[in-house]
């Protein structure tokens, strides 16, 4: 378990990492354009002017903190409304790379599983 906990948070805090570090930097392939329901979302994201940078901010620092594995407990805590939002938009609302949706929300919550009595305190009545 305690193998499996490591190569899943690597690999989580590696992904959060790449996303972030290729949006600041522009790195990759030029992305097409939003078409239908997430079109409509992306403009609504980009008219705030704040969303996507504080997103992609907090992808970074929660993947620094996975990769180095100091302070996991914080890193997938803070990093949980973006695995679950990032699930809903390509489950909802486009319909596509869900595998890789569902397998980010997955390693997410199992990394949370897996440091469960860490945040047992949290959740106590």
């Amino acid at each position: 378990m305690k193998i499996a906990t490591i190569i899943v948070r690597v690999l989580l805090g590696a992904m959060m990492l790449f996303a972030s570090i290729s949006y600041f930097f522009k790195l990759g392939p030029e992305q097409p354009e939003p078409t239908g329901d997430l079109a409509t979302l992306m403009a609504g994201f980009m008219a705030s002017k704040y969303i996507f940078p504080v997103a992609k901010a907090i992808e970074l620092i929660a993947g620094l903190i996975l990769v180095s594995g100091k302070f996991v407990r914080l890193g997938t805590i803070i990093l949980l409304p973006i695995s679950i939002n990032i699930f809903l938009i390509h489950v909802v609302v486009t319909g596509t790379d869900i595998p890789m949706a569902v397998a980010i929300l997955f390693a997410n919550v199992f990394l949370i599983y897996a440091n469960w009595d860490g945040f047992k305190e949290i959740v106590k009545p």
